[in-house]
């Protein structure tokens, strides 16, 4: 069976949610959801639009979220947790891509739910009692769903139930109350042949089956989440179908005069009497208030997916020990669906609503055909059939869907200005992120800092991570070079490691006691180098972090890391450590893998240009120069290659090392061989290192590394450096794309 390789891997022990929602909870976050405003309020205008083609309209829409459904099915028999569509596409699309799913998901589920809550003010105000505010009874209830999603999963499933199968029962009532009004022969003469408006109410409408979405965003609370769950979207949307065709037949031929958002609860009164009428009202509110419960348990979920899988801050996606809910996602769902209610009419609701989620759902589906490529060989329990065309099928009605919503501007473009905004919030957020917050780990403590580092900010730093006593000397008198080059001084930092279960306070005071001896020493060592230095002693559970933490706190220009030439981990590039303190550090990096008996004097510069091999060349100068040796500049050319253009470059990186260190031996070399490793694995005899510049011909390590440094530190026994330096708009880049 083939795994996932971005399955999110546990850093800390951290409370879940709790797994309380059976088939019947399942089936009520469903059906509660798609029975709510949706059918009491757009029903009378979809009336008003269409005539009886309403039922066309309604019909319309279920079919285009049934594609949908399905490809929902799949994915959360593969992944049965909290997320959704956001989720699915973390694990199909590059981070950003995944980020705008779940963006537009949040923005869905805000506006949806403020959609649910100001119907349910209207249907208050206008049935129930007259408000000296309009918006205020459906604050109230929106403060008090809020409340009872942070009290608990098994509360809110509770109250989802019972409300529910209230409104359930209420609705067969008032259909079974109207039927005997129905006049099918004049069912003709009501409907409109107008595609175009049909086509537009099927739009307007959609909002009101996206009730199979909240189910797979409960996921993780789910009880057998790979049967229940489809379990429960199909069994709901066939319900939900049938009673919206009757509900639409019942409205029709209730003799109004107007139809309206208040239509339904009118033509209930003429039905079933004022009593009767009050009653299907009472039902429409319960109806609403159970959406809007249902919609912030699953807008918080895939809130707190996002913060577990980096996308949010790690904050938003606590969850509360005592409650097993994430309270601050709760919050954040419900001051969202607060803003929306109160900025935006009811009708304008649910296009901007519609709008966003069809987006996001087009990109679910469009995942869907490529995660079957990506992964093919992975164990699907529930497999939509005729994949691509059945989710290609999905995209094509969802891109008709949204193409009617275009006629309506404002809720259409301020969609598209909400979901530009996001994205440009999260790269701004990523852009203020400390790098050592990139690390899903809790930050370390420092347990000993000693020695004379300057407040200069503008001093230049290295920074020394010690693990191996053997290979300190020869790091530090590397890193004393580069930083009495520049003026600068040493960053001594030495990391104590703890399980993740113990407290960072708990670590052995003898322990502590030897590491300051060790630190003492390697002191001792740079200043022997007339460099000055400081020491540091990290406790915490992430080495990583620990060195990115101290690179931030002393703004280090250079990270010099030992490197033992390899990784025995094929989803690494360098090494798990090396890859997270590369991919995040705000300096320079050097990584250095030592020979046994390590040499400084001659050094071999394979160049390609660009930014990496410029500073490359400039710590090469200082090296050299420092221990009176000499460079050779190279490029690797096939044994055939008459271009000149090699050889120009070669002279060129001559005349820069020589304005470096002008008294500074370089003499270049174009080596013929058929392969870059090949023609540096055999030059290197000659030398006592080899020093690599990254290939700059991308963002991300795999391209910026690839596998040649690896295959020359497996294939030669010299000394090998590689540089990367720091480039602020790459690395932006970088933390935006990082998985």
């Amino acid at each position: 069976m083939q795994t996932d390789p971005t399955a999110p891997k546990q850093t800390s022990v951290e409370t879940e949610l709790s797994r309380d929602l059976g088939l019947t909870s399942t089936l009520a976050i469903g059906v509660g959801t798609m029975i709510a405003a949706g059918i009491f309020t757009l029903s009378g205008l979809a009336i008003r639009n269409v005539g009886s083609a309403a039922i066309v309209s309604f019909l319309l829409a279920a079919v285009v979220a049934l594609f949908t459904a399905l490809t929902y099915c799949e994915f959360v028999s593969i992944y049965p947790r909290s997320g959704e569509g956001y989720l699915y596409a973390r694990k199909t699309y590059p981070a950003p891509l995944a980020y705008f799913v779940g963006w537009a998901l949040f923005l869905g589920y805000a506006s949806s739910c403020a959609f649910y809550i100001a119907s349910l003010s209207s249907y208050f105000n206008e049935f129930i009692y007259h408000m000296p505010v309009e918006a205020l009874f459906g604050v109230l209830m929106l403060i008090a769903l809020t409340l009872l999603n942070i009290k608990g999963t098994k509360e809110s499933g509770r109250f989802q139930v019972v409300v529910t199968a209230a409104k359930v029962l209420l609705l067969i009532w008032f259909i079974s109350g109207g039927l005997s009004f129905v006049d099918t022969a004049a069912l003709a003469e009501k409907f409109s042949t107008d595609l175009v408006m049909i086509g537009s109410t099927a739009a307007l409408v959609f909002i009101t089956f996206f009730g199979f979405s909240a189910i797979a965003a409960s996921a993780g609370e789910v009880i057998d989440p790979v049967k229940t769950v489809p379990r429960a979207i199909f069994i709901s949307m066939g319900v939900v179908t049938v009673l919206y065709t009757l509900v639409v037949l019942v409205v029709l031929f209730a003799g109004l005069t107007e139809y309206s958002e208040s239509s339904m609860g009118a033509a209930a009164q003429r039905f079933l009497g004022s009593w009767g009428g009050y009653v299907i009202i009472g039902g429409a509110l319960f109806s609403m208030i159970s959406a809007s419960n249902a919609s912030i348990m699953a807008g918080s979920r895939v809130v707190l997916s996002m913060s577990q899988l980096r996308h949010l801050p790690r904050e938003v996606g606590l969850i509360n020990s005592r409650t097993r809910t994430p309270i601050v996602a709760v919050m954040l769902v419900g001051g969202a669906i607060l803003i929306f209610s109160i900025i935006l009419p009811l009708e304008d609701l649910s296009y901007f609503a519609n709008t966003v989620l069809l987006i996001a759902l087009i990109l679910v589906n469009a995942a869907l055909i490529i995660h079957r490529r990506k992964y093919p060989d992975m164990e699907r329990p529930f497999r939509v059939p005729f994949v691509p065309l059945l989710p290609a099928l999905g995209i094509v009605a969802n891109l008709y869907l949204l193409g009617q919503i275009i006629a309506y501007p404002i809720p259409f473009f301020l969609a598209l200005g909400t979901l530009v905004l996001g994205m440009l919030a999260f790269v701004a957020w990523k852009g203020a992120q400390a790098e050592d917050e990139a690390i899903p780990a809790p930050a370390s403590h420092v347990a000993l800092s000693q020695g004379r580092a300057t407040d200069d900010p503008d001093r230049f730093r290295v920074l020394i991570p010690l693990a191996n006593p053997n290979n300190m000397e020869h790091l530090i008198q590397l890193a004393a070079t580069l930083a009495k080059e520049k003026g600068g001084e040493v960053i001594l930092l030495r990391v104590l490691t703890l399980p993740e279960q113990i407290p960072l306070n708990s670590f052995n005071e003898k322990e502590l006691e030897s590491e300051e001896t060790f630190l003492k020493r390697a002191r001792m060592l740079a200043e022997r180098y007339e460099v000055p230095s400081h020491s540091v002693i990290r406790v915490g559970y992430n080495i990583a972090r620990a060195i990115l933490e101290t690179g931030r706190q002393y703004r280090v220009n250079l990270i010099l890391l030992g490197w033992k030439g390899f990784t025995t981990n094929t989803e690494k590039i360098l090494g798990s450590v090396t890859d997270a303190v590369v991919t995040n550090a705000r300096a320079d990096i050097m990584l250095v893998r030592l020979a046994e008996n390590p040499a400084f004097g001659r050094i071999l510069l394979p160049t390609a240009g660009g930014e990496h091999a410029r500073y490359a060349e400039q710590f090469g100068a200082a090296i050299a120069d420092n221990f009176k040796g000499q460079i050779a500049v190279c490029q690797i050319a096939p044994p055939d290659d008459t271009d000149g253009e090699r050889q120009k470059a070669l002279d060129e990186a001559q005349e820069r090392l020589q304005v470096i260190k002008p008294k500074l031996p370089v003499t270049t070399e174009l080596i013929p061989a058929n392969s870059v490793t090949e023609g540096i694995t055999a030059a290197a005899k000659h030398y006592d290192v080899v020093l690599l510049g990254a290939t700059g011909k991308g963002f991300n390590l795999r391209s910026m590394f690839g596998k040649i440094p690896e295959a020359i530190a497996r294939d030669t026994d010299k000394t090998i450096m590689v540089v990367k330096h720091y480039n602020r708009v790459k690395a932006l880049y970088e933390r935006v794309m990082a998985e």
